[in-house]
């Protein structure tokens, strides 16, 4: 099937996307800029509140740039106005509200009982 060869190669141009899962670099430094969303902080005021080295923290924050997401005017950096932050605050707190609604439950044994769909087509 032929395509659009122009719109391929942009796509295929893109960045690559960062993980953004908790307790990952990006993660971190994200939550902590977006707690002081009207302020720039130097790397080493953010590597110090997140507890990052900063030999780690130069490369994410430059990844996370390239994504759009924190912006750069050195020495300071600052989260951006993105919808994909809020997107990804509200994801957060809605899987650590259903963490916590049922931290209790308890899941032993359901593979046992669980239907595999490709053994029923």
């Amino acid at each position: 099937m032929p395509v659009e060869f122009d719109e391929y190669k942009q796509t295929s141009e893109t960045v690559d996307t960062l993980a953004i899962d908790p307790g990952s670099n990006a993660h971190k430094i994200l939550s902590f800029l977006a707690q002081h969303p009207d302020l720039g902080f130097k790397p080493a005021e953010i590597a110090e509140e997140v507890d990052i080295p900063r030999g780690s923290l130069n490369p994410t924050l430059s990844r996370l740039a390239d994504q759009g997401l924190v912006e750069h005017e050195p020495p300071y950096w600052s989260v951006t106005d993105d919808d994909r932050l809020a997107a990804i605050g509200a994801s957060m707190y809605s899987m650590a509200a259903f963490e916590e609604r049922h931290a209790d439950d308890k899941f032993d044994g359901w593979a046992d009982s669980d239907v595999d769909p490709r053994e029923h087509r």
